[in-house]
């Protein structure tokens, strides 16, 4: 069954504290699995909108993340440590969605399309637009090593893409979010609303969680 996350209202852009202080979401469905000592890392994702965007952060527990894909356009980040949104803002009118994909460097991946086939690379051509943080080798309160990485999706952007969005309180969008390292020591495929397919896919757009903009 698919996951349900509401993504709480601020009136303007918060600080560090106030990003702990928000609910978050695990992604915490590992997929895919083939060793008897599977990799599973903690990641936790946090969100918040505001009347201009949409702000998400992942801290994802790794003390090494490899981060190999830092340069060109639309790098492959999904073989390195990496942390990802699909987002489809509009799914009872537009089956498309973004997939923002980055590494622990902040290097970004985001295409648009209905399925894994024939993505849109166009979205992700202004990369300043989305406001990507990266950040490494941070510690919690008891001491774990962690990456951050923040980012935010304009709600111009999702206007120019999926004409008649508008953003308005209880709001139903749909979307799911990943942890995986196709290339890393140790290959990983976590979701936060989980997948049933034999094969490694995270572009299902069937199995996206249900995403709740409420003020």
């Amino acid at each position: 069954m698919a996951d349900n996350y509401t993504i709480p209202y601020r009136t303007e852009e918060i600080d560090d504290a106030e990003w702990d202080a928000l609910p978050s979401l695990r992604i915490s469905h590992f997929l895919w699995e083939e060793s008897d000592d599977p990799y599973r890392p903690e990641v936790q994702v946090r969100l918040y909108f505001t009347d201009e965007a949409i702000f998400a952060r992942f801290r994802t527990y790794e003390a090494d993340p490899v981060a190999v894909h830092n340069e060109g356009f639309n790098p492959a980040v999904y073989q390195d440590s990496c942390v990802e949104f699909f987002l489809q803002p509009l799914p009872n009118r537009d089956a498309r969605y973004l997939n923002f994909e980055f590494n622990s460097l902040g290097s970004m991946l985001l295409g648009l399309g209905v399925d894994r086939n024939d993505r849109d690379p166009t979205p992700g051509h202004q990369p300043e637009l989305y406001g990507t943080h990266a950040e490494r080798g941070l510690r919690d309160e008891q001491g774990q090593v962690y990456w951050q990485l923040s980012f935010r999706i304009p709600f111009t952007v999702l206007t120019d893409w999926f004409p008649g969005f508008a953003a308005s309180d209880l709001m139903a969008m749909k979307g799911n979010f990943y942890k995986c390292g196709d290339h890393t020591p140790r290959p990983h495929y976590g979701a936060w609303s989980p997948i049933t397919e034999e094969e490694p896919d995270f572009h299902r757009s069937e199995y996206f969680g249900s995403l709740i903009l409420q003020k």
